[in-house]
Order: C-alpha cells, then structure tokens, then sequence
C-alpha cells in the first residue's frame, strides 16, 4: 500500500526504465505525472495506463531546460496533485573517446544527465522543504564508480549524481525530505545495442529495474547497488594498480550508441 494515492512525477518516461517505472507504479495505484520531451510516445503511454485505471498527466520537457521543467511540474502538480516522490531518470550516453573527444556531445551528456537532476528536483524541493515531507530518487549508475572506455562523460555524469544526493541527503535529513540514490549496473535499454544485449553479463530487464527502485524508495534506502555482483567487481578493481586496470579494461569493448538512439 505504500504507493497508493501518492504521486509521482518520474523524467524520462518514456525509455526503457521510466516507462517500466510508470507501468509498475501504475499497477501499484500510484498518481503519476510523466515527463519526457516526445510527445506522441508520452500520450501513447498515458493513455494505455489510464486504460488500465490509473490516473495519469503528462508534460514535454527537456530536462537540461530549467523553465520548461519547472513549468511542466507545475502543470503536472495541478493534474494529478502536489508530487511525493519524484525519480530523476532522464539520461543519455554519448561515446566519449579520448582519442576523439567530442566536447558538444559530453555537454549534451552533462546537461541531461546532472543538470536535469538539479533542474527536477529544484523544481520539486522547496515545496517538500515547506512541507517537511517528500522523497527524491535519481538513477546513478555503477559506472559512477569507475573510468570506462570512451565512457568519460557518462561516468563522471553519474559521479556527480551519486556525490550531489549524498550531499542533499545530508541537508535534508533534518526537514524530513528523504533521498535514495539508486545504481543498476547494466539495463537493457534502447541505450544499449544488438550486440551488447547478447554479450553482457548480468543484464537487468528494464521491469526488474524499476521494481528495484521502487523496493529502495519503499524503504528507504540511501542508496541502492545492484546486481551485487556488478557492483563488488567495480569495487574491486578502484583498488587495482591503473597499468592492471587498463589491461582489463582493453579487453571490454567500450559502450556503443545504438543507431538513431532515442532520448527521453
């Protein structure tokens, strides 16, 4: 029952683990407020889930776009009523090669991946600052950990990520506004190609993913790294010489974009 009756506002709603979130937040009597920069899919969305009886609103923005995001929570708000909880999802990964490094494309990744986190939930926290209740939940990663091939900008985005909620945990813990941090490793996403599917190990399904983040908000968590076996191999190699890292690391091929790679 814990999600009955709240609403949530969730970014990037319609890619693969915003639209799992709505679909699985949905089933759970949640009010959601979904936010996305494509309209039709956004529309097509909501109305399969108002289909199902939910009560669903939803608003185009670009989440790198600090008025558009605070006037589509507004609208959101007058829709579907003051947000709860809200999970920053929106994000992107752009291949950032040393060798090649495209600085317009690392912006792009750093816009929509840290400034639209800022941008949610400014929008959102100074009423739950008012109210002393709320909850904040932003998708990190377990590349926040570690330096991956041609990955530059995507890890650091989700370093800042990890490093900006420990920071806002601790300053709102005393006004009762909760902050999870949640950190998959990899999801299979339209981020993610036909040949990553087949070759990387321990790949989550966008549904397990949300039920995931929503089990960490439910109770809680701070943060939230998951599967455990990703995570304690990501550990473990910040702790190796960086000439032994490299090595390893040469023989993963860095992260591929997909042909025509949708944004949310």
């Amino acid at each position: 029952m814990f999600w009955q009756g709240k609403c949530v506002l969730i970014t990037g709603a319609t890619g693969g683990i915003g639209r799992a979130l709505a679909e699985y937040l949905a089933a759970q009597g949640a009010k959601l407020g979904l936010l996305a920069r494509r309209e039709e899919v956004l529309s097509e969305l909501s109305q399969a889930l108002r289909g199902r009886g939910a009560e669903v609103a939803f608003a185009v923005a670009d989440v790198a776009d600090l008025g558009a995001v605070r006037a589509a929570v507004r609208a959101l708000e007058e829709q579907v009523g003051t947000c709860d909880v809200v999970i920053a999802n929106a994000g992107i990964h752009r291949k950032t090669d040393g060798k090649q490094f495209d600085p317009v494309e690392a912006n792009r990744v750093i816009a929509t991946n840290v400034q639209g986190v800022i941008n949610t939930f400014g929008a959102v926290l100074p009423a739950m600052v008012e109210r002393r209740r709320g909850h904040l939940a932003a998708v990190a990663s377990i590349a926040s950990l570690l330096g991956l091939p041609a990955g530059g900008a995507y890890c650091a985005s989700k370093a800042a990520v990890l490093a900006l909620l420990e920071s806002l945990r601790l300053d709102l813990a005393a006004v009762g506004v909760k902050v999870t941090t949640v950190c998959p490793g990899f999801v299979d996403t339209p981020m993610l190609t036909d040949e990553e599917r087949a070759t990387r190990k321990d790949l989550l399904s966008a549904a397990d993913t949300a039920r995931r983040i929503c089990w960490a908000i439910e109770r809680g968590r701070a943060e939230y790294w998951f599967p455990w076996r990703t995570w304690i191999l990501a550990e473990g190699a910040r702790l190796l010489p960086f000439g032994l890292y490299a090595k390893i690391m040469a023989s993963f091929p860095p992260m591929e974009e997909p042909p025509a790679s949708p944004m949310s």
